[in-house]
């Protein structure tokens, strides 16, 4: 059987000039639920063991994703990024 039997079509490459690039106004509208969903899953994250190395050779130091999901469960305002999403125009 020949390649382009067996091959499936390719799709066609979008065009540059037909993409909409505007920039358009957004909100951002957590729900508590979906708040309270992902403070569960970052609370209940399987941490691996902590690297060998005192520099970042091994990839980013635990540490450090220690801190940044204490933020995203404790330190990030949601309803502070909600309201300032209202007042962009």
């Amino acid at each position: 059987m020949s390649e382009s039997a067996t091959a499936s079509p390719r799709p066609a490459e979008p065009s540059v000039a037909a993409e909409d690039t505007t920039i358009g106004p957004f909100r951002v509208d957590m729900a508590d639920e979906a708040l309270d969903d992902l403070r569960r899953r970052i609370a209940a994250t399987r941490w691996p063991s902590r690297e060998l190395v005192d520099d970042r050779s091994q990839g980013v130091q635990l540490a450090t994703l220690w801190e940044l999901a204490r933020y995203w469960t404790t330190g990030y305002d949601w309803r502070a990024c909600e309201a300032a999403s209202r007042h962009v125009v």
